[in-house]
């Protein structure tokens, strides 16, 4: 009996609710105008506060609720701020509400301004377009979103700006299952906040808050309620710096799977499929199996035709969005995104019996999965792990700027990777950069020979691992001249007369290394500073310079992410016209603190000047604490990078015949 009322009830909620709707059409798209459900509880403004920030906004209520069904969910929000100036006005004037219309609907309850204590509805006059941005676009990403733009006439400083909206639907992907995180702090302090969850599905709801506070639990009509309730939330500190997924502010986080096997067992029925390998595919591989004998090579040829003959490009619309196309379609289409790639080199790699699975990373905060509540949402990227001789391999598909064969090739690290594999029920940690592989030199060989004339700069750089990679990628888009260009402008902040001396070569070696070699000569007229009786030269260590910048937030209360993990060696070479006496430091430099060491020397032998820096970074991340002693020794390490240098003499007269001469005499000698 009492079921039957309850149907009644909503029922008579929901006719109730329908009848006052409004539909309101812009371009493709429909949102409702209707009063909020009868599940959401409604919230009154706090008293105004004294906004003692002087900020344009002064935020009065943060209101959100969210209700899960088996197959839907409502998120429904309540907004309140007060415009404090013209920028105020500014930021409050246009509201922008991003909604997905592949599976969820846009309903607008209220948007109402306060003006002098009395309220009054702004939903009619206001001017409401709904646009499809594409804002991932650019990262060759379609995923369908669109934003609803609601601009409001008349809004005045000392208004209060007020909206209420409901976003209802779950993309059907995720099937039963659910998740989402609720802020709980910001950079700007708020009157009143208040969460209320709402668990009307067969599923449990599993709450994680890293503030550790208690919901207030009650029971209603439309399911198992959490609610929190907040006044005058502080504002929060966010330091520039910090590591992914550290959180500097209260979060809540649910989710309706227990464990990672849950999290597996939703994922996997995604990558399997029945369909037999078309013509073409079946071609190809029987192709790379007639090219290359050893399985080691056809593993090779596979990895490099995914991410090199397969283009990234996502249409991540619905379901699409966590699905992937099958292994024939991304092959006859020549292009896919993250798992469309990862499926189809799935497929290659199981038809020459490699076993190979799809493991799911986060591209962000891939560090700190391990102390997540374990969700189907918390995953933006998927690779493959496959097993070969005894070994696991992570391959990421998406980078297509990798060297080629298993012993060269860099594995990705995202901290962790669920593994959709049936032995594996638990996150996988992913292996880290090394710093005697992911590797960096330069040699910068200055020539003089002769006092009076422009001085040869030669620079050979080797990129060795992950940093052959990131160069790789960085050089992609930039034409030769391009970079002849950039790097001739860079040296130009150091020395003003400095010109190219010679075309800049690249020698890319992907096959059985992964190793990078770029060389440059310049000549330089202003080396030499000072007159004819004293000369003065300048030496630094420029490129060790791009990993030692103090961080923007010395003073720290939060932990700080490290450039990355990386072994730099800086040789600095000065070939003197002459053998002369010059006196070197005997002491060598050592600098070190957790997550970063440094050491440098300098010799002269045969009228050659060398200056060697080597700096290793070991670490991600750094504590609080330990960031103290890692600033302080990017200070020492910065006062290093420097060296100023000097002789005294008669340099009237001409020493040698230039550097042609010095080339026959080196080549003679070597000769000999």
């Amino acid at each position: 009996m009492k079921s039957i009322k309850l149907l009644i009830m909503l029922c008579a909620a929901l006719l109730a609710h329908q009848v006052n709707a409004q539909v309101i059409t812009s371009g493709d798209y429909q949102i409702t105008l209707a009063p909020a459900n009868e599940w959401v509880t409604p919230q009154a403004l706090a008293p105004q506060r004294i906004n003692r920030e002087k900020s344009p906004v002064h935020y009065r209520l943060i209101g959100r609720q969210e209700r899960f069904t088996e197959l839907d969910n409502e998120y429904y929000q309540d907004f309140a701020a007060t415009a404090l100036n013209q920028e105020g006005v500014k930021e409050l004037s246009k509201i922008e509400l991003t909604f997905n219309p592949e599976f969820e609907k846009l309903t607008l309850h209220k948007v109402e301004v306060e003006r002098k204590s009395a309220w009054h509805d702004r939903l009619d006059s206001a001017r409401i377009n709904v646009i499809n941005q594409e804002q991932e676009l650019s990262n060759d990403l379609f995923n369908g979103l669109a934003t609803a733009v609601i601009v409001l006439k008349d809004v005045r400083v000392g208004d209060t700006i007020r909206y209420q909206y409901t976003v209802e639907g779950r993309n059907p992907v995720y099937g039963k299952e659910f998740g989402s995180n609720y802020p709980m702090g910001w950079e700007v302090s708020v009157d009143k906040l208040h969460l209320k969850l709402v668990n009307a599905s067969n599923k449990p709801l599993n709450i994680q808050d890293n503030q550790k506070r208690q919901p207030k639990v009650s029971s209603s009509p439309f399911g198992k309620t959490y609610e929190w309730q907040l006044t005058d939330v502080p504002k929060y500190r966010y330091e520039e710096g910090v590591p992914a997924g550290y959180l500097w502010a209260p979060v809540i986080f649910v989710s309706s799977t227990t464990n990672w096997t849950d999290v597996s067992a939703w994922a996997k029925p995604h990558y399997q499929f029945k369909e037999s390998h078309s013509k073409a595919l079946t071609a190809y591989i029987k192709e790379v199996k007639q090219s290359h004998q050893h399985k080691a090579d056809q593993i090779a040829e596979f990895i490099r035709f995914v991410q090199q003959d397969v283009r990234y490009f996502g249409i991540e619309i619905g379901q699409n969005s966590h699905i992937p196309h099958s292994p024939n379609t991304v092959f006859e289409r020549r292009y896919g995104d993250c798992k469309d790639k990862a499926s189809l080199l799935i497929a290659l790699l199981n038809s020459i019996d490699v076993p190979s699975s799809p493991a799911l990373v986060n591209s962000q905060f891939g560090a700190t999965l391990n102390e997540r509540t374990p969700s189907p949402i918390l995953f933006d990227h998927v690779i493959n792990q496959l097993t070969f001789e005894g070994r696991h391999y992570f391959i990421d598909a998406t980078n297509n700027h990798q060297a080629i064969g298993l012993a060269s090739i860099s594995q990705p690290d995202f901290g962790y990777a669920l593994v959709l594999s049936d032995n594996i029920n638990e996150l996988t940690p992913m292996p880290q950069a090394t710093a005697n592989v992911d590797k960096v030199s330069i040699e910068q060989h200055y020539i003089s020979s002769n006092y009076m004339a422009p001085v040869d700069l030669y620079i050979t750089t080797k990129y060795h691992g992950r940093e052959a990679d990131y160069m790789r990628y960085q050089l992609s888009s930039v034409s030769l001249s391009e970079i002849e260009q950039h790097y001739l402008n860079y040296y130009a902040k150091f020395y003003r007369d400095i010109s190219l001396a010679a075309p800049v070569l690249l020698v890319d070696t992907t096959a059985g290394e992964n190793e990078l070699l770029m060389t440059e000569h310049y000549q330089i007229g202003d080396f030499w500073q000072g007159n004819n009786q004293s000369l003065d030269f300048s030496l630094f260590a420029s490129y060790i310079k791009n990993y030692v910048e103090l961080p923007k937030v010395i003073n720290r209360t939060q932990p700080l992410a490290l450039p990355s993990q990386v072994a730099i060696e800086q040789t600095l070479k000065v070939t003197l016209p002459e053998n002369i006496n010059y006196q070197v430091r005997d002491i060598d430099t050592h600098i070190k603190a957790k997550g970063i060491s440094y050491n440098a020397a300098e010799a002269y032998i045969n009228g050659q000047f060398v200056r060697r820096h080597q700096l290793v970074i070991n670490q991600k991340t750094v504590t609080t604490e330990e960031s103290r002693d890692y600033i302080n020794a990017l200070r020492e390490i910065d006062d290093n990078l420097y060296y100023s240098g000097g002789i005294t003499g008669d340099f009237s007269k001409v020493i040698n015949h230039g550097i042609d001469f010095l080339n026959k005499k080196v080549s003679a000698e070597g000769a000999r």
